[in-house]
C-alpha cells in the first residue's frame, strides 16, 4: 500500500467550496470519509475520480489546474478500471432505458452474468423482488430510493467482478458516495459484506463517503481481519475551510457503548395512538413489535416517551408520519391525538387550526423542505414568535445548543442557502423543537450530521423528554437508536397488499 496526499481546492461562482490540504488516499485500502453534509465530501470524491464539471467548477489539485490531474495517465487508468456510485442514483440512471438494460451497458457487458451482483443485494435474490424491477424505466418515484441505490452499487460490484475474472493489472478507484443513505441496517450490512468479500480477493482503492458512523461498529465486529487496510477520516469545517483529520474508531465505539435507554413512564394515557391497518397508495401498513414480529394493534406514544418506528427503505415510515401530522391523506386510517379521534373523513382544517404548532410539529428528513433558503437564520427562528427567541441574545442561546459559540455571530445573519447541509439540519431541528409542542415527529434527525453534532442532538432530545414532551422518531441509524430506545418503545412497520376483493 502507498499513500498519496492531495491538496484540493474547488470553487464555483467565485465562492470557495473546498480548500483542504493533505487529503490522504491510500492505494489498496478502504478509506471511510465521515463528516456533516454539504462541506465537500462528495466534491472531493468527484475531484479524485476526475469527473468535476469544468463548466461548473474551478479546481486545482496539488496547486495545478484540475485538467492536468484529470487527464494524467494515473488518474485516467484508475477511472477506467473503477466506478463512481453517486449519492443520488438518478444522477447516473437513464430514464430512457430499463434497469435491466443498464445493468449490462458499456463495460458491464463483459460480465458473465450482469444480474449476479444485483441478486446479491436484494432479498430473495433472482427469485425475489429484483425481476419485477428489470423492465422498469427509472423515474422520480419508481423504483424506491433504496432499490435505486442497490442497483447502482451492483454495477460497481459487477465492474469489480470483471476485473477479478480478467486478472486486470490496473487497480481502479471506486468511490461510493453515501451508498447506504436510503437503506435499513440489514441492507446496509449486506452491502458491506458483499463489498469486503470482493475486496479480500482484489485490493482496489475504495473511498466510501458516509454519514453513518454506525458502520464502524459493524466493520469492527465482522471484518476486523482487514483492519490494517481500513482508514477512517472525518472532514470538518474550521475557519470556513474543510479540513481532514484522522477519526479514531475507538472513540465512537466507546461512546456507543456508553449509550443507555431511559424507560418512559407509560401509566398515563397515550398522547398519540395510531392504529394498524392504514390503507394508503394501494398498500396496507401495519405495526408489529421486535422479537418475532408480534402484531401490535396500534403504535402509542406517551408523554415523555421516545418511540422509534423502524422499517426498510420505501415501506412507508415517512408516509405514516405525514398522515399523523395531516400532510398526507390515506384512504383509511384511525389515529387518536390527546383523546380526539381522527380518520380519513376528518376535515383537513382541524390539523391546521388545532394541531400544527400547538399539539405537534415535525422536523423533516430534508431540511430544505422546511426552511426558506432566502431567509436569514435569525428570521427563520423569529418567525415562530416564541418569547424565548426574542432578541439577539435569546437567538444566540437557542443556536448555542447545537452550534459552537465562536460561529454564532456570523451564523445569525447568514441566509439559509449559505449554510452547509449539516448546519441546515441543526437549524431545522432547533426550529421544530422551539415550538415546544407536546409531540414532535423527527424524520432522520441525525442525517447530514457529524459525530459532535450527533452527540449534541441526542443530548437535546434527552432534555426534551425530561420536560415531558413526546418524540416519535424515524431513523436508519439503528446502531445508535437500538441502544437509546427501550425495546418496549420500538415498533416495526410492514407493508402488504390488500386482500383480493
Amino acid at each position: 500500500m502507498s499513500r498519496t496526499r492531495y491538496d484540493i481546492r474547488i470553487a464555483a461562482s467565485g465562492r470557495v467550496l473546498v480548500d483542504t490540504h493533505g487529503f490522504p488516499l491510500e492505494t489498496g485500502a478502504v478509506t471511510f470519509l465521515f463528516g456533516e453534509s454539504g462541506i465537500g465530501k462528495s466534491l472531493i470524491g468527484k475531484a479524485l475520480y476526475g469527473i468535476l464539471d469544468p463548466a461548473e467548477f474551478t479546481a486545482e489539485v496539488n496547486g495545478e489546474p484540475y485538467a492536468l490531474y484529470r487527464d494524467s495517465p494515473a488518474a485516467a487508468a484508475a477511472r477506467s478500471a473503477g466506478f463512481f456510485v453517486f449519492q443520488e442514483p438518478s444522477t447516473h440512471l437513464n430514464p430512457l432505458a430499463t434497469l435491466g438494460q443498464q445493468l449490462g451497458e458499456g463495460t458491464l457487458r463483459r460480465a458473465a452474468d450482469p444480474l449476479a451482483a444485483a441478486a446479491e443485494l436484494f432479498p430473495g435474490g433472482s427469485q425475489g423482488s429484483l425481476p419485477r424491477l428489470l423492465p422498469v424505466y427509472p423515474g422520480p418515484h419508481r423504483p424506491s430510493g433504496g432499490e435505486k441505490q442497490r442497483l447502482l452499487v451492483s454495477m460497481a460490484f459487477t465492474r469489480m467482478d470483471i476485473a477479478l475474472a480478467a486478472g486486470e493489472s490496473a487497480r481502479g478507484l471506486y468511490v461510493f458516495d453515501e451508498p447506504t443513505g436510503s437503506l435499513d441496517r440489514e441492507a446496509r450490512d449486506r452491502f458491506l459484506d458483499r463489498l469486503f468479500a470482493r475486496f479480500r480477493l482484489r485490493h482496489e482503492t475504495i473511498l466510501l463517503v458516509t454519514h453513518d458512523y454506525g458502520m464502524i461498529a459493524y466493520v469492527r465486529s465482522r471484518h476486523r481481519d482487514m483492519e490494517s487496510r481500513f482508514r477512517f477520516l472525518e472532514l470538518t469545517l474550521s475557519g470556513g475551510s474543510a479540513r481532514t483529520r484522522e477519526f479514531d474508531p475507538g472513540r465512537f465505539l466507546s461512546w456507543l457503548a456508553a449509550q443507555r435507554h431511559e424507560p418512559a413512564e407509560t401509566a398515563r394515557p397515550p398522547l398519540l395512538r395510531v392504529e394498524s391497518g392504514i390503507s394508503v397508495y394501494g398498500k396496507i401498513l401495519a405495526f408489529s413489535r421486535p422479537g418475532g414480529g408480534r402484531a401490535a394493534p396500534a403504535l402509542e406514544v406517551h408523554p415523555g416517551e421516545l418511540v422509534y418506528m423502524k422499517a426498510g427503505s420505501g415501506v412507508g415510515k415517512t408516509t405514516v408520519a405525514k398522515i399523523v401530522i395531516g400532510l398526507e391523506q390515506a384512504s383509511r386510517f384511525r389515529i387518536e391525538i390527546e383523546g380526539v379521534r381522527l380518520g380519513e373523513v376528518s376535515p383537513r382544517r382541524y390539523w391546521r387550526r388545532r394541531l400544527w404548532g400547538r399539539t405537534m410539529t415535525m422536523a423533516f428528513q430534508h431540511a430544505d423542505e422546511a426552511l426558506n433558503p432566502k431567509a436569514s437564520v435569525a428570521a427563520t427562528l423569529r418567525i415562530l414568535s416564541r418569547p424565548s427567541l426574542r432578541g439577539r441574545d435569546a437567538l444566540r442561546a437557542s443556536l448555542g445548543r447545537l452550534f459552537d459559540a465562536d460561529e454564532l455571530d456570523a451564523l445569525i445573519d447568514k441566509k439559509v442557502w449559505q449554510l452547509s447541509g449539516g448546519q441546515k439540519q441543526r437549524l431545522n431541528l432547533l426550529r421544530a423543537l422551539a415550538l415546544e409542542t407536546p409531540l414532535v415527529i423527527l424524520d432522520e434527525p441525525l442525517s447530514a450530521l457529524d459525530f459532535e453534532s450527533i452527540d449534541r442532538v441526542l443530548g437535546l432530545l434527552r432534555e426534551v423528554r425530561a420536560r415531558g414532551r413526546a418524540i416519535l422518531l424515524i431513523s436508519h441509524n439503528e446502531d445508535i437508536f437500538d441502544r437509546l430506545v427501550s425495546p418496549a418503545s420500538i415498533y416495526l412497520l410492514s407493508s402488504s397488499e390488500p386482500p383480493a376483493s
